[in-house]
């Protein structure tokens, strides 16, 4: 492998972490250089000339760089360079962003020598990209509202669009004490998280290619064997280093959130581009959902990134939803759409292992799927290319 050009960042040129880095850039290293600070490498003309160079910022007491900081440079430098924090541990908040600039990694110490060798053989030879992929979450309001259900609906027919213009669609199944959605589909759940719980350096390409359930050329799954784990065993950054790895695979990523609330759901849903809020008509689910709603609203996630589905709604003898203004009403202006009861469709789909895109594309229940499908798409941007803006406000009545 060809050796990349690396610069150390840290004020003490004898610092023991600095004198580590060192080392642990030499094997991938053709000129290793140190520098004071990030903002002083900022106007360094070594650094400016360099051709995709690597920065190393370790987590050093003497002189210490947050992770903060080491975002925003990275997000200055996307394009140009890629840097690296060296650090055994980081707030879950602080690697979301710094992955998600497309242009950072963060790496431990223990295994530093090994990831800096495998990410200098991924970036050499190519363009510093941005992670492609959009992250729309499905966030159920309470149990039983069909999250799982719409989660494999929407994505189907969201694969099924990007036949016309290429590109791949992946479910990420969250409920990782073992959820339905391979079930649904009839796969077998592969993505066993007790494979990397404690040994995050056994992911790599192959093994996420272990854990891939394929659906279809456009459509993969990521669901978990059934297997008895507590919330508590699970460690967020596994599964924030996975979403990464995975990140640059797909177009869309679409998350089928549990109903309990973790430690880290916050921080899957800010780091969304879009967020699904499914709930049903009843009073006492509706009361649920608008409390989770508020919710989100406080948790700053934009009115326009949010949609409400609400699943199984009873219809009237024309089709159409029952109590719906006054179920807009209690919603106060919330974009809102509406899945109808389709029983027999659905136990159907159910029985074949096929979601009802593929049994039943022209029933009342496709085309409410189809109005959800839009939603993303626009709220995405990915696949239509609109602005939120445009997106439907509710599936027709």
């Amino acid at each position: 492998m060809a050796t990349v050009q690396c610069f150390i960042v840290g004020a003490d040129r004898e610092d023991g972490c600095r004198r580590l880095l060192a080392g642990i850039a030499q094997p991938v290293s053709r000129a290793t250089v140190s520098v004071a600070s990030l903002s002083a490498l900022g106007g360094d003309p070594r650094f400016l000339q360099a051709a995709r160079p690597l920065v190393l910022v370790g987590d050093m007491p003497a002189e210490p760089v947050t992770a903060a900081e080491v975002v925003a440079f990275a997000q200055e430098q996307r394009g140009h360079a890629f840097t690296v924090y060296v650090a055994d541990t980081i707030a879950p908040d602080d690697y979301k962003q710094l992955v998600r600039s497309g242009a950072a990694e963060w790496i431990q110490w223990g295994s530093a020598a090994q990831e800096l060798h495998d990410l200098a053989a991924r970036l050499h030879g190519a363009d510093l990209v941005e992670r492609t992929a959009r992250i729309v979450s499905f966030l159920p309001s309470k149990g039983g509202v069909g999250n799982t259900t719409l989660v494999v609906e929407a994505a189907s027919c969201l694969a099924g669009r990007l036949k016309r213009g290429g590109g791949r669609i992946a479910v990420l199944d969250l409920n990782l004490q073992g959820g339905t959605l391979a079930d649904i589909l009839d796969l077998e759940p592969r993505f066993d998280i007790g494979e990397v719980m404690g040994r995050p350096e056994r992911l790599d390409e192959q093994l996420i290619g272990v854990f891939t359930s394929r659906h279809s050329d456009r459509l993969d799954v990521f669901a978990s064997p059934a297997r008895r784990i507590g919330p508590e065993e699970i460690d967020p950054q596994i599964v924030f280093a996975f979403i990464d790895s995975i990140s640059t695979r797909y177009e869309l990523i679409l998350f089928d959130l549990p109903q309990h609330w973790l430690s880290w759901t916050d921080s899957l849903i800010k780091g969304s581009d879009a967020v699904v809020l499914t709930g049903s008509t009843n009073v006492p689910a509706l009361r649920k959902l608008t409390g989770k709603l508020a919710y989100l609203k406080e948790m700053g996630v934009p009115e326009n990134r949010i949609a409400t589905v609400l699943n199984g709604a009873e219809v009237d003898l024309l089709g159409r939803v029952a109590r719906r203004a006054e179920i807009e009403r209690v919603l106060n202006g919330q974009r809102c759409l509406f899945v109808r009861r389709d029983g027999a469709a659905v136990d159907e789909a159910a029985d074949v292992g096929r979601p009802l895109s593929e049994t039943a594309p022209s029933s009342r229940i496709g085309r409410d799927v189809r109005a959800l499908a839009d939603w993303i798409e626009a709220a995405t941007g990915r696949l239509a290319g609109t602005e939120p803006q445009a997106a439907a406000t509710g599936a027709a009545a």
